[in-house]
């Protein structure tokens, strides 16, 4: 098993395409099997995926736009021309498929076919893959992940991240068997024929602010401890948000998101994040997740050097939940979140390098996302905000 990378800030879509693709057959000295893509929604063009596959025939390709830029171990590759980064996997003894499937009949039913499909691609139809990766426009990602999982059972890892745009304008694209796609749950199955390493964690920690969630709406908070739920987050951050503020409040909500429990690692409490998007004109609170009745909710809070040191702990304590020491790793996925990105860009070049640090030598793709997806405790596949989901082979 290989893993290479390749990048391009070239303004020419095909020409990016082209010479990232190339890169990659040069280093593997042929086609990957699998071939991981991110690029800026300058990029997602269709002829940016013919020139990927024309150098590329056979491979399996998965992947959709980041937000601001993508990263490798050579550095963070942005550009007002927009940038493009690829992993390619040369694995001849796994195997690999992907499949799409547009979300017009619901999440759940497009993670469903999707995998299935990757399955069918992948020559292992009916059989449990040794994971999955996935991308998908943000919105619906909890359907998508219940979707996938009605198909393979819960105990497959689901890692991966929702595609992002430059200014939540939803110019966000996948990228799949039939190029690029619009409101598309996409999903890899791979079968890995060496071991691998996963881990999902945040940059935050918990303060001693917290509450039940008495009424709440799918991706809305109304009420938290019986009062407005603004009016309990302005509270709880110290008026950073104001009680009546209404509309977007993502880059004030950065750094105090909110998190629920999900369980402990070695005694250490491991939260999955929910970024807090918009204040309603009622006092609701809008995220980018899932929320319930009864959830018991902290808000937590994220410092620009935890955020930037975070990324080489998840992919250190990727490695090590695979079983082997950091200079063994042979390559690896890092999603990265997109709202912590742009609260960190004047650093991301330290970002790069912790996880460079983290994986000595190794090659790595690295995606800033509207949402991230991992397996936090016990496999247990969750989505979330403002996290780091990585993902390492050995």
């Amino acid at each position: 098993m290989r893993t290479v990378s390749a990048f391009s800030t070239l303004s020419d879509s095909v020409e990016a395409a082209r010479r990232s693709a190339q890169e990659v057959r040069a280093k593997l000295n042929g086609t990957a099997d699998l071939l991981v893509v991110y690029a800026t929604e300058h990029h997602a063009r269709p002829e940016m995926m013919s020139a990927l596959r024309e150098l590329m025939p056979g491979s399996q390709i998965i992947g959709g736009t980041s937000c601001g830029g993508v990263m490798t171990e050579t550095g963070f590759h942005a550009s007002a021309d927009g940038s493009i980064g690829v992993l390619g996997i040369a694995d001849p003894d796994g195997a690999y498929g992907v499949g799409a499937a547009g979300l017009e009949n619901g999440a759940f039913n497009a993670g469903a076919s999707a995998v299935e499909r990757a399955l069918a691609a992948a020559g292992r139809d009916y059989e449990t893959p040794t994971l999955v990766w996935c991308c998908q426009p943000p919105g619906e990602e909890e359907g998508v992940l219940a979707g996938i999982q009605s198909v393979i059972g819960p105990r497959a890892p689901i890692i991966g991240g929702s595609a992002a745009d430059e200014r939540l304008e939803g110019a966000w694209r996948q990228f799949g068997p039939d190029g690029v796609l619009d409101a598309h749950a996409v999903v890899a199955v791979l079968f890995p024929s060496g071991p691998y390493g996963a881990a999902f964690q945040s940059g935050y920690a918990p303060t001693d602010s917290v509450g039940t969630v008495t009424k709440s709406d799918g991706r809305r908070i109304m009420e938290i401890d019986g009062r407005p739920a603004a009016e309990v987050y302005s509270g709880w951050t110290d008026g950073a948000v104001a009680v009546h503020e209404e509309g977007m409040i993502l880059a004030k909500s950065t750094p105090t998101p909110l998190g629920r429990l999900a369980g402990e690692m070695g005694g250490v409490p491991m939260f999955i994040l929910s970024h807090p998007a918009l204040v309603g004109a009622g006092g609701d609170l809008s995220l980018f997740t899932e929320i319930a009745t009864g959830d018991r909710v902290h808000l937590m809070r994220g410092s620009p050097d935890s955020l930037v040191k975070r990324a080489g702990v998840v992919v250190s304590d990727a490695c090590a939940n695979g079983g082997w020491t950091p200079d063994q790793t042979q390559g690896g996925l890092v999603i990265y979140c997109g709202g912590c990105m742009l609260h960190v860009r004047e650093r991301m070049d330290e970002v790069v390098e912790s996880v460079r640090a983290a994986i000595p030598g190794a090659a790595f793709l690295g995606a800033f996302t509207f949402g991230e997806q991992g397996a936090i405790v016990d496999n247990c596949n969750r989505h979330g905000n403002l996290m780091i989901s990585a993902l390492t082979f050995g």
